[in-house]
């Protein structure tokens, strides 16, 4: 799990956009039905603003873990997606 997190800079949090890549690139969302520590609901919300395209997966927070096999088929449905 150390690796698939990594830590925040601090200068993230002061960085300026112009504009979220998500306004014009395809975005990709897993969300895990059984997350306690990030509500399904927030997740769908979020994932509806970028316009993802969702897979959810019955599983909590960790669900990178504890389903890795459909996280990859998400993350390669992404990278195939790319033109």
């Amino acid at each position: 799990m150390a690796r698939s997190q990594m830590p925040v800079s601090a200068a993230a949090f002061n960085a300026m956009l112009t504009a979220a890549a998500w306004h014009d690139k395809a975005s990709y969302a897993v969300i895990a039905t059984q997350d306690h520590a990030l509500r399904p609901e927030l997740g769908r919300w979020m994932a509806r603003r970028a316009r993802s395209k969702v897979t959810e997966i019955d599983a909590s927070h960790a669900v990178q873990i504890s389903h890795p096999r459909a996280v990859a088929r998400v993350i390669e449905a992404a990278a195939l997606a790319v033109k």
